[in-house]
């Protein structure tokens, strides 16, 4: 004896009644999520990143060049940085100087200078070695560069075409610092041809909880040059024109894959439609009034797009790993903002499935049952 179908089964058969159609279907909602979440977790992985190695080193604002691109290709006077330190509200700072540079000729890690006696350079966290002395050609480098260049203390190692010799290597945890290959100031503005200059000024506030004693350090801090921006990392990078620009593209095309995504539920429910018009005339003379014709096709869409949601999840993440990994050494997204693209991701799948069966749904109700039980 036959087992009746359930509401569940009824949707699930007709879901499996064309399987290569329906996978088809799934793959492109599962892609269309994952470019979305690999897509936009590139720019949150740069910024993330960049915020975790100041707050690893308790760097509570950046003093930036509020017209560059980019916050690593500011260039400050290197002279501000008395008056900057003196500002109201400032316990202590230290200029930086940061670039993307060439390790041994084939690895692209950051360089970053600081100043021998800054705050920065005195609590530089160590896994073994020491800071490299002024005026000798040295530097620390980070754990993951050091692994990647099969680097240890004592090696020579070639940055932009200029030997150094590897004094240390660091203990952070933060992504950027772990491939970061850190030195004197002086020489890294050697290295890059920029005499004086310096990306931004690192400042520790004398009391980072004091929201109004913040806002007027700000503001201070503001006035002291003509262009300067004052803000945290998180803030000065998502206000640059380079992450702006990063952001607008993955968003253009987020878009374009999920209208492709819902373009394919919609073929594949308007062709499910057609071949069961008999069907659905069938379920209407037995009935069914026309709210619960849509709600099946609805629930047929609902499920493709539920699989192909959970499934572009996965793959987003795997690829937002591979992306940022790849093109952004160090850059890393907290668990927490995963989440939240993975929700947005989800429910834009969810989305994708409805609208895209919402015409065939609605197709499917306005049959009569006389003139779709003649198909």
């Amino acid at each position: 004896m036959s087992r009746p179908l359930t509401w569940t089964g009824v949707i699930w058969r007709n879901v499996q009644r064309r399987p290569s159609r329906a996978l088809f279907t799934l793959l492109g909602v599962a892609l269309a999520v994952a470019g979305y979440v690999a897509l936009t977790g590139l720019t949150e992985g740069l910024v993330e990143g960049a915020q975790a190695s100041h707050d690893e080193r308790g760097v509570d604002l950046v003093v930036t060049d509020r017209n560059a691109a980019d916050v690593f290709a500011g260039s400050l006077r290197e002279e501000l940085g008395p008056r900057v330190a003196e500002a109201q509200g400032v316990a202590v700072s230290a200029p930086e100087l940061s670039s993307a540079v060439q390790v041994n000729g084939s690895i692209e890690a950051l360089a970053t200078g600081w100043v021998p006696g800054s705050f920065p350079f005195e609590e530089m966290r160590l896994e073994s070695g020491r800071r490299p002395e002024p005026g000798q050609g040295e530097v620390v480098v980070g754990m993951g560069l050091a692994r990647s260049a099969r680097l240890s203390v004592g090696d020579q190692i070639d940055i932009n075409g200029r030997d150094f010799r590897v004094s240390g290597v660091s203990a952070y945890e933060a992504g950027f610092l772990r491939n970061t290959a850190i030195m004197p100031l002086d020489a890294l503005q050697s290295l890059l041809a920029r005499p004086g200059q310096v990306t931004l000024f690192q400042v520790r506030l004398r009391d980072p909880g004091d929201e109004a004693g913040i806002d007027a350090a700000r503001a201070e801090l503001a006035r002291l040059a003509p262009g300067l921006s004052v803000s945290t990392t998180a803030e000065a990078l998502r206000a640059s024109r380079l992450v702006r620009m990063i952001q607008s593209t993955s968003l253009a095309i987020s878009l374009v894959a999920l209208a492709i995504g819902t373009l394919s539920v919609l073929n594949t429910m308007a062709m499910a439609v057609e071949e069961r018009t008999r069907e659905i005339g069938v379920l209407a003379a037995i009935g069914w009034s026309r709210r619960r014709i849509i709600a099946l096709v609805l629930c047929e869409g609902f499920v493709l797009a539920l699989l192909g949601g959970l499934l572009g999840v996965g793959l987003g993440w795997a690829g937002q790993s591979l992306l940022t990994g790849s093109l952004i050494e160090g850059a890393e997204t907290s668990v927490r903002t995963m989440a939240d693209q993975a929700l947005r991701a989800f429910v834009a799948a969810l989305v994708i499935g409805l609208l895209g069966s919402l015409a065939p749904a609605w197709k499917a109700a306005r049959l009569r049952a006389a003139e779709a039980l003649r198909r």
